[in-house]
């Protein structure tokens, strides 16, 4: 019997009922009719407009400037007319991006992102949003077949978000209720990886909620040694971008399905894949999300730049906000029979594309999927594509043990006319063998590299 859930319930309705609220609203509009769903998507994106309009210096002016907002009505129709937000804009505006005031029952506090892309910036959420955030997720998981009180493990890379969500003893209560489990994966080598092996064949949680770097690297292991572990129900990747081969990797060593789910530290978990794997349902409650071209128009069905608006972002609002993704906006449904519009992919970031000689943007993922199906399985422990300053490209390559560079099943002159058909035939291609490739500072692996 799990007792945890109705003890769970209880002590959200007492100390946070948006939770629950939003949980019970997502399910409402899960099968909705589209236009339903879209419908209650545009109120909360029309009340959020006018809130900025009203209560932000910043916002004031570029709403009323671009018509989106006039004397205190809002055109959705100009959504569009609206100037991006981006981390810039951020940095230059500061204060004048905080709302002065909010809603009864909302209380700011300061957040920073990760930083990934360069310099973190430092912006405000609210207590509202976050239990919007928490309630959209403990929805997305659930539909992953992940219950409140389920045993659930947490293997994260960032150890400040690891440590923030163990100490103290309020900590430790809500994590002995809520049935988790922390787990590290900043530094993994072989000792460490084995206990979090046996820790998960120990623990046998039902959910692994897992940093895509340190679950792959420790799935390899598993793959390696030819290891038994638990089969959870369902495991699910964040942090970085989750590639095919990545997910083949742990889901030969784990037996289990593996998804990915799409958010940010500024605008919260926004999409999620669903056991059908046709895409990543975008939580419509919570966000609006774009897919935009070169020239800054939405576009359907083709890889752009995505921009997010936070749709319970009021201490801050975030409005179209290009936070430096990649992916494609889809206008199929999901076999699922869920309503919620869908990514149909996420392909990296930004900064992650490449440009060739014709000043074209070249996916990453085109490589990605070159050099995971050119070797032979087994020779080729990890590789790089770094795009330098030049435009040429150094491709770094770490064989396994006891493989060298003529021994990884690696064609180096096919791969490089494969190259040149995106590239170039002018583009020039190097490898290079090397001991290791380190991680950036944020813990991720890089894959792709381009030198700015």
């Amino acid at each position: 019997m799990n007792w945890r859930a109705p003890v769970i319930r209880l002590a959200l309705r007492l100390t946070d009922p948006e939770v629950l609220r939003e949980i019970a609203l997502i399910e409402s509009l899960e099968r909705a009719s589209p236009d339903k769903v879209r419908d209650f998507q545009q109120k909360r994106l029309e009340r959020l407009l006018h809130h900025a309009w009203r209560h932000t210096d910043y916002y004031r002016d570029v709403l009323e400037s671009c018509g989106a907002v006039r004397d205190g009505k809002v055109n959705l129709d100009r959504f569009e007319d609206i100037p991006f937000l981006t981390k810039d804009i951020i940095r230059k505006q500061g204060e004048r991006l905080w709302a002065h005031q909010m809603p009864d029952g909302r209380r700011a506090h300061m957040s920073n992102s990760s930083g990934t892309t360069g310099e973190p910036i430092r912006f405000q959420q609210d207590n509202v949003h976050w239990a919007v955030n928490i309630g959209t997720r403990i929805y997305q998981f659930g539909v992953l077949g992940k219950r409140l009180g389920d045993r659930e493990m947490k293997i994260w890379g960032h150890e400040g978000d690891l440590t923030k969500g163990t100490r103290g003893v309020r900590a430790r209560v809500e994590n002995f209720v809520y049935n988790r489990k922390f787990q590290g994966a900043w530094y993994l080598s072989k000792e460490r990886m084995k206990e979090i092996v046996d820790e998960i064949n120990l623990w046998r949680p039902q959910f692994l909620w897992c940093f895509r770097d340190g679950i792959d690297a420790v799935a390899k292991y598993i793959n390696s040694q030819g290891l038994s572990v638990h089969q959870p129900g369902a495991i699910v990747l964040g942090g970085s971008t989750v590639y095919p081969f990545v997910v083949k990797t742990i889901e030969q060593a784990f037996h289990a399905p593996v998804l990915s789910a799409y958010g940010s530290r500024e605008v919260g978990g926004v999409a999620c894949e669903c056991l059908e794997k046709m895409g990543h349902h975008i939580a419509t409650n919570f966000a609006v999300i774009e897919a935009i071209d070169v020239d800054g128009r939405p576009v359907m069905e083709q890889d752009a730049e995505l921009a997010i608006t936070g749709l319970m972002s009021y201490a801050m609002p975030f409005i179209r906000y290009r936070l430096g993704d990649r992916g494609s906006l889809t206008k199929r449904l999901c076999a699922c029979g869920r309503t919620f519009p869908l990514l149909g992919s996420i392909s990296g970031r930004v900064v992650e594309a490449f440009v060739n000689s014709r000043d074209e943007q070249v996916d990453p993922m085109y490589f990605i999927m070159l050099f995971r199906t050119s070797w032979d399985a087994g020779a080729l422990g990890q590789f790089q594509i770094v795009q330098e300053l030049d435009r040429s490209l150094t491709i770094n390559l770490v064989p396994e043990v006891g493989f060298t560079g003529t021994s990884i099943g690696f064609d180096y002159a096919e791969i490089t006319r494969k190259i040149r058909l995106v590239m170039g035939e002018d583009c020039v291609v190097r490898f290079e063998l090397v001991k290791e490739i380190p991680l950036s500072a944020s813990g991720k692996f890089p894959y792709i590299v381009r030198r700015h």
